[in-house]
């Protein structure tokens, strides 16, 4: 069985309400479905042609999520990483401008004993933009399989992970990562992940400076899964939960200025009108200072 090369060249923008795909281009092995409507959010799937990752199989994806789109990029099934001579690899770069939202939903990755397999993963996040990343790995001790994901912003290093998914063999792994939040919803983050936490799982938060980073280990894959995916649902709700509060003390803010220039001006005003008084009649002027 011989190895393959393939790449993906994808981009996203807004339109009115909703997401749309600005461009999508693929080649070699490399798939990618049409954009389906996942409410405002474009949900693209991503195959590749074969029986699973095989022989030194290399992939490419070139991601562009233009600002205040939001993308959410996932599989089609469950990836079978098999054996070969040649390590296999996944490169992925993407670049997301301002107030742009780049969800990363891998299905399972599924080790052979001989696989040997390289995934880098980097993303390049613009002002307020977010990023979410949820992968899984069941990986046997022979196995060699790393995964590496780093996020940054122009000027500083937000997350790097980096970790040999054979190492925690038996276990299934599955981490999750959502980058660019500020830092009180950071906080609330955090909060709303140790809330949604399984007892049936061994489950590790922490709060980055600007999000939450969760490790999980387990010795069923898909109730792995089903904790990502309520991480997840978490996730949004506590974000959207400290927007609104933030919108409401803007708002009062606002409020509490407008009122305060409006005492302002009437003070003001209240001033030159007895100024005025007194240029007109000077008598006055000199009655009071008597």
């Amino acid at each position: 069985m011989s190895y393959g090369s393939g790449s993906l060249t994808i981009a996203a923008r807004r339109s009115g309400p909703r997401t749309v795909l600005d461009r999508v281009r693929y080649d070699g092995i490399s798939r990618c479905s049409r954009a389906f409507a996942h409410g405002n959010a474009a949900l693209v799937v991503l195959s590749q042609l074969g029986p699973g990752v095989v022989r030194g199989d290399s992939i490419t994806t070139e991601g562009h999520v233009h600002a205040d789109a939001h993308l959410v990029v996932t599989s089609q099934s469950a990836t079978r990483l098999m054996g070969g001579p040649r390590i296999a690899s996944a490169r992925a770069h993407w670049r997301l401008e301002d107030r742009a939202v780049l969800e990363l939903i891998g299905e399972p990755l599924v080790a052979s004993t001989d696989a040997r397999y390289e995934t880098t993963t980097t993303i390049e996040l613009g002002p307020h933009a977010l990023v979410l990343v949820s992968e899984i790995a069941a990986v046997p001790t022979s196995a060699r399989v790393r995964l590496r994901t780093s996020v940054r912003t122009a000027d500083r290093e937000l997350l790097y992970d980096a970790f040999d998914a054979a190492a925690a063999a038996p276990h299934v792994v599955g981490t999750f990562a959502l980058v660019g939040a500020d830092a009180e919803s950071s906080a609330a983050l955090v909060d709303a992940l140790d809330a949604a936490a399984f007892p049936e799982l061994r489950i590790g938060i922490g709060r980055l400076a600007a999000g939450a980073f969760v490790r999980i280990l387990g010795q069923d894959i898909w109730l792995v899964r089903t904790a990502l995916g309520a991480l997840r649902a978490a996730a949004w709700a506590a974000l959207a939960a400290a927007q609104s509060a933030t919108c409401a003390r803007s708002q009062i803010e606002m409020q509490r200025h407008a009122r305060g220039t409006w005492t302002d001006d009437v003070a003001g005003r209240k001033s030159e009108l007895a100024i005025d008084e007194r240029r007109r009649n000077p008598a006055v002027n000199v009655e009071a200072e008597r």
